[in-house]
């Protein structure tokens, strides 16, 4: 008796030990062992011009380093996502898309990169990660019937992530191109992808897409 109460007892230490370790576990102990779930899979899609709009979000400093975030000092993604950028541009402008452009403090319209460059008429708005604040990008999309954005832009995890973000919870359908959106490093433009995929309230609302697999119609 005196053995099998001593192995429950020793069972029973046991398993509380495993517990409180796991309750003092959190996911930075776990970092190193946390494994990337499967790459979401990107869909094509075909947009409805008039009630589209291209979203071209800070891609300021590609002239100038000192003038913003898309530079070749700390955003060289952002520098190689132009040329496909520029493209998407090209074709919404055929398709009668409006582009609103958006720029970080202290910068001016002149500092967006220059093959993507706003033409006369073209709305900039001016803040910090989330353009709708303190702007009226809202007004603006509202007034041009928009229902859904295309977004891109620098940083994935600033701008990208919050304005995209934001216009889903205000009931906005987003196109979001994977290749349209960077950052430093590919794991912040990996995080964005997984959370526009799978986030309750943004999932939803979000097409995960390619910038050659977004189609215009006029």
């Amino acid at each position: 008796m005196k053995t099998k109460a001593a192995a429950a007892f020793a069972g029973f230490l046991l398993i509380a030990t495993l517990g409180a370790s796991a309750a003092k576990a959190t996911i930075i102990d776990d970092w190193s062992t946390v494994k990337a779930p499967a790459a979401p899979a990107l869909k094509p899609v075909d947009v409805k011009a008039s009630e589209t709009a291209l979203l071209l979000l800070d891609f300021n400093g590609a002239q100038n380093p000192e003038k913003g975030p898309c530079n070749t000092k700390t955003k060289q993604r952002c520098i190689a996502s132009l040329p496909k950028v520029e493209k998407l541009m090209k074709e919404a402008r055929a398709s009668g898309v409006p582009v609103v452009y958006s720029i970080t403090g202290g910068a001016t319209a002149g500092d967006i990169a220059n093959v993507l460059g706003p033409k006369e008429g073209d709305p900039v708005v001016q803040s910090g990660a989330n353009k709708f604040i303190n702007t009226d990008l809202e007004n603006i999309l509202k007034d041009k019937g928009i229902k859904t954005v295309i977004v891109t832009g620098t940083a994935s995890e600033g701008a990208v992530l919050n304005t995209a973000a934001y216009a889903a919870l205000k009931g906005m359908n987003v196109i979001l191109p994977v290749d349209g959106m960077s950052s430093t490093n590919p794991y912040a433009e990996q995080y964005v992808a997984w959370h526009f995929a799978n986030a309750p309230g943004v999932s939803a609302k979000t097409t995960l897409t390619a910038i050659d697999e977004i189609k215009f119609d006029k």
